[in-house]
């Protein structure tokens, strides 16, 4: 009880720190907010927890019982039992949890479960396996910091969402979407969706934990708090230095300057100052954390030798996007977005930018253009944001474990792609709640379908999987791309009338691709790791595809359409099941027959890949864990 009560001092200490911070006193967020986020935080935090331990099948679900009222008990041993006031079981082996979790034991009163670190305490003695005192200490950590930095984002959020509500004219009738898409109210609505709509992983417990951070710091640097701040401009010496850069790029320097002149030149002053030659440098710009935490230890050899320049030079003032580490100049509608390395835990891994991605980033873009090239058909539902240039230090002998903490990736502006009239609409911005607990997807079956009941749910839902399906399994089957497109790296595009238009995909970092599809239609790619990017598994290319486009993105979606609209999951689906089978049906003649088959089997009929979160935690792996789950588009007699 009193490692219980210190867990509270601390949660109460991080609402003290957060109160007193510029964000939360210039949008009057109270203790009451605060508070207010407390039971909704904590229903997140367990959601995530229960369905990682029985999807992973650490925790077996069918040691659950039900009674007359519903509710599910959990036995713990000794007497002890987990009451959930509702707790059940849908389609992907995912679990919806509402309402209250109450620890019985035969000698006490009952108790309410109220801390995540609390429950994982006394759901670990079913664990299989079972897990160390010390890992398990470690995981409650990364859980509270998680909890604890949503109750922070919750109470924000709601203080945003009703300021945002106060903005929107009479004529738009409250439609946020509506509003954003007529342009005059936000200089960048995308930007403002990216920060506003910002939840965290759907399905990772830690999905909010940002260890070594504090209070003022989480909200200073993180996009759900509407932040913005100084990014510093750094110069590396150019032998020490790679550039990859798509084809048709200008000189590294001259791009930069063309973007950032000021910045330029107050680059080249310093340099100058310092009795350094300007020509000899190129601009690497850095994260503040990583800049005054990281690079003074790790890089003070590189620093003494006049290599790493750390200045006091603001390079832009960066709005963090969906992604902590990537943030855009100035909400710029025009300016690149900057991936920056940061040597923090952010969800279970540090969020550095590797040599292989600053390399692959630009080589990736154009080999996915040329493909679009190709296939005019999914050029029209499919389009990408281009990662430009990439930049990393490059000692001699190589060390990429040292390289990633001083890179940068530009990639364009989503807004530069758009056509008048249109608007990029981040995915995961969709699942967010207003103050009615109603997620934006229902402002645009609103503005897309002129109602909002369960058949024009239905009918954009048909429009949604029209665009997606074809688009990104089209270019799977065809040349072997298993892009990495889940919540955060997709925006579907509305068109200037409000209807679905198409998908702009970001981030190529861990985009997967079947070498013999690919080489089948001639197309090769330069590697930097001769082990990634190109693979000869099949298995593992298509597990990239089925976790992040079909799991984490089709199949939320359906999860969130089935939930809010209250319209059972199998017509949902089973909707899914038609367009991948037409797809298939579509390209028969266009895929070799063996793949065809393999790969049609792998979706429609056999068990689906899923990651696992809490396993990787458990063993402390960076290694994906993939364990299998039933296919929620297998026919229903079959389904679970």
């Amino acid at each position: 009880m009193r490692a219980y009560t210190q867990k509270q001092q601390l949660l109460l200490a991080h609402w003290s720190e957060a109160l007193g911070t510029p964000a939360f006193q210039a949008n009057r967020i109270t203790l009451d907010h605060l508070s207010n986020a407390l039971e909704p935080a904590a229903q997140r935090c367990f959601q995530r927890l229960i369905q990682a331990l029985f999807r992973e099948g650490l925790i077996n679900p069918d040691a659950c019982e039900y009674d007359d009222e519903s509710h599910c008990w959990l036995p713990l041993g000794e007497g002890a039992q987990l009451c959930f006031e509702h707790l059940s079981g849908t389609r992907m082996n995912s679990w919806d949890v509402r309402g209250s979790i109450v620890l019985h034991t035969p000698d006490r009163l009952p108790h309410k479960i109220q801390l995540p670190s609390e429950l994982l305490a006394h759901l670990s003695t079913r664990l299989n396996p079972p897990a160390s005192p010390q890992v398990l200490e470690r995981l409650a950590l990364e859980l509270d910091d998680s909890f604890s930095n949503d109750t922070l984002c919750l109470a924000f959020h709601h203080g945003w969402t009703e300021r945002l509500r106060e903005q929107i004219d009479t004529g738009y009738d409250d439609n946020l979407l509506a509003w954003l898409k007529a342009g005059a109210s936000h200089q960048n609505p995308t930007s403002l969706l990216e920060q506003w709509g910002t939840l965290g992983h759907p399905w990772h417990p830690n999905y909010k934990t940002k260890l070594g951070l504090s209070a003022a710091q989480v909200i200073a640097f993180s996009p759900e708090f509407e932040a913005s701040f100084p990014i510093v401009l750094c110069a590396l010496h150019r032998q020490y230095a790679h550039v990859e850069a798509l084809a048709g790029t200008v000189d590294y320097w001259d791009w930069w300057q063309g973007h950032f002149p000021q910045a330029a030149a107050q680059l080249q002053r310093h340099l100058q100052q310092l009795g350094l030659d300007v020509k000899d440098y190129l601009p690497l710009p850095s994260h503040p954390w990583q800049a005054h935490e990281e690079l003074p230890d790790s890089f003070a050899n590189e620093i003494a030798d006049n290599l790493l320049i750390v200045t006091n030079v603001v390079a832009f003032t960066g709005h963090p996007t969906m992604s902590f580490r990537t943030v855009l100049p100035n909400a710029s509608r025009v300016a690149p977005m900057v991936k920056l390395p940061v040597a923090l835990r952010l969800t279970s891994v540090q969020r550095t930018v590797s040599p292989r991605s600053a390399r692959m980033g630009p080589r990736i873009s154009q080999l996915i253009l040329k493909i679009l090239d190709q296939e005019p058909q999914i050029q029209r539902l499919l389009n990408i944001v281009p990662e430009r240039i990439g930049v990393h230090y490059a000692p001699q002998p190589a060390d990429d474990e040292r390289s990633r903490h001083a890179a940068v990736l530009y990639r364009d502006n989503p807004l530069t792609l758009l056509q008048e009239g249109e608007l990029a609409v981040p995915v995961g911005s969709l699942f967010a709640v207003n103050e009615f607990e109603q997620p934006l997807l229902r402002d645009w079956v609103r503005l897309a379908q002129g109602r909002d009941d369960s058949e024009a749910m239905l009918a954009f839902f048909d429009d949604y999987l029209s665009i997606a399906v074809p688009s990104l399994l089209g270019i799977y089957l065809m040349y072997g791309v298993a892009f990495e497109a889940h919540q955060q790296n997709s925006f579907m595009v509305m068109g200037a009338d409000g209807q679905l238009n198409r998908l702009l995909l970001r981030d190529f970092g861990d985009v997967r691709i079947d070498r013999k599809t690919l080489h089948a239609k001639g197309l090769d790619i330069e590697l930097h790791d001769p082990k990634m990017t190109l693979y000869d598994d099949a298995g593992f290319v298509r597990d990239k595809l089925l976790h992040t486009t079909f799991m984490c993105h089709l199949g939320e979606l359906t999860l969130l359409c089935a939930r809010h609209w209250n319209v059972p999951e199998n017509i949902l689906w089973e909707r899914l099941a038609a367009h991948v089978a037409r797809c298939f049906e579509t390209l028969r003649e266009r895929v070799e027959p063996a793949r065809w088959e393999s790969e049609r089997k792998a979706l429609l009929e056999q068990d689906w890949p899923a990651k696992s979160f809490m396993r990787m935690r458990l063993l402390d792996s960076h290694a994906d864990i993939v364990r299998r789950l039933s296919n929620p588009l297998r026919s229903i007699s079959h389904a679970r």
